[in-house]
Formats: C-alpha cells, structure tokens, sequence
C-alpha cells in the first residue's frame, strides 16, 4: 500500500468527521495529508504529538467512515541517528482502505458449496 495524500476538499470531508476537541487528530490528519510517508520525529515536532500511535488508534475508527485510515510503517533505508544507530523512526501516511478485507474466507460462498 502507498500512502495518499488528500486534496483541499477530501481533507475537509475528513475533518467533518473528527471531532472539534479531538485537535491532536486533526493536526495529525492535516499534516499527513499534504505529506505522506512524513518521518515520526518531523509528524512529532510538528503536529505537537508525543505519542502519535495512540492518536493514530483513537482517530482510525472516525477515519474508516470515510474509507482512510492512518498508520507507520519502517522506512526502506534505516534512519540513524546523531550517534550512527539505527533509530526508531517510521513514516506516517494515510491510506485507503482495501476495497474488501485482504486474506479470509468468503463464508457465504464456502457455506453454499458444501
């Protein structure tokens, strides 16, 4: 999966769905939409988030009303930090829904057929 970036009128639909005190989640949803694949310390710093999973997992089910959700993911090349480690970072994103769940069953089908 990739992560999308929203237009103007897609992020406002967004937003129509966050509630107004949940503000953590809407800067959360506005800086993903116009930065996919953003690193954890600039989605941090910028949107003024300490814990962004926890934002993530509490604004998800308000997302998948309108087919997104939010979610990380580790970087290709390995982000280091100051002191040459390898360092924690992932990128955020906000991603579409897949049109159907991905690996189960059809039980209507299989039902049908025995």
């Amino acid at each position: 999966m990739k992560a999308i970036q929203l237009s103007e009128p897609e992020l406002n639909s967004v937003l129509t769905v966050i509630p107004s005190n949940f503000t953590q989640a809407r800067r959360l949803v506005e800086h993903l939409a116009d930065n996919p694949n953003a690193i954890t310390s600039t989605v941090a710093r910028t949107c003024g988030i300490g814990n962004i999973s926890d934002v993530a997992r509490k604004v998800n089910p308000t997302l998948f009303k309108r087919n997104l959700f939010i979610s990380c993911r580790r970087p290709v090349i390995p982000i280091h930090n100051k002191f040459g480690e390898v360092s924690n970072m992932f990128e955020w994103g906000i991603y579409h829904l897949p049109p159907e769940p991905q690996n189960s069953l059809d039980l209507e089908s299989s039902a049908q057929n025995n």
